[in-house]
């Protein structure tokens, strides 16, 4: 597969199981459905990493952690960690990056991902305060551009 790759947070991963009564959440929610059928016929290209196994397995929810595990079975990208990932995910907390948050986005420019998607409003508002710092575009998955595709690395 070629298409873009895009690196899915677990906060992201997670939203369709929040109260769809919140029209955020709900365009949220189907936005990712939309990114997973975007995944599905070659579109996109899904990364995981294993800070999603290492979140996703600490959610005491089994029907959340299990259909995450089987979303997560469908990347067509995995990264590892090394130690060139490590020192960077160090170097974004110490731009206030939360530590999960700086791990996952690590692995999201390690894999060279074009997009990482989050619902986490901290975590945009911190990447967008460091945009310049940043290898990867982080936005809401609402606000993945339909033709994420052509506009990819």
């Amino acid at each position: 597969m070629s298409g873009t790759l895009v690196y899915l947070d677990i906060c992201a991963l997670k939203r369709p199981f929040d109260d769809a009564r919140s029209e955020r959440i709900r365009r949220e929610a189907e936005a990712v459905a939309r990114i997973f059928e975007e995944a599905g016929n070659g579109r996109i290209q899904l990364v995981v990493s294993p800070a999603h196994q290492f979140e996703n397995d600490r959610n005491p929810r089994e029907d959340r952690r299990l259909a995450t595990a089987l979303w997560l079975q469908k990347a067509e990208r995995a990264v590892e960690l090394t130690s060139a990932v490590d020192e960077r995910a160090r170097l974004l907390t110490g731009l206030g990056f939360g530590p999960r948050d700086a791990l996952h986005l690590e692995f999201a420019e390690h894999a060279q991902a074009r997009w990482f998607v989050t619902t986490d409003d901290r975590l945009l508002r911190k990447a967008l305060e460091h945009r310049s710092r940043m290898q990867v575009e982080v936005v809401r998955p609402d606000q993945l551009p339909a033709d994420a595709e052509e506009d990819g690395k």
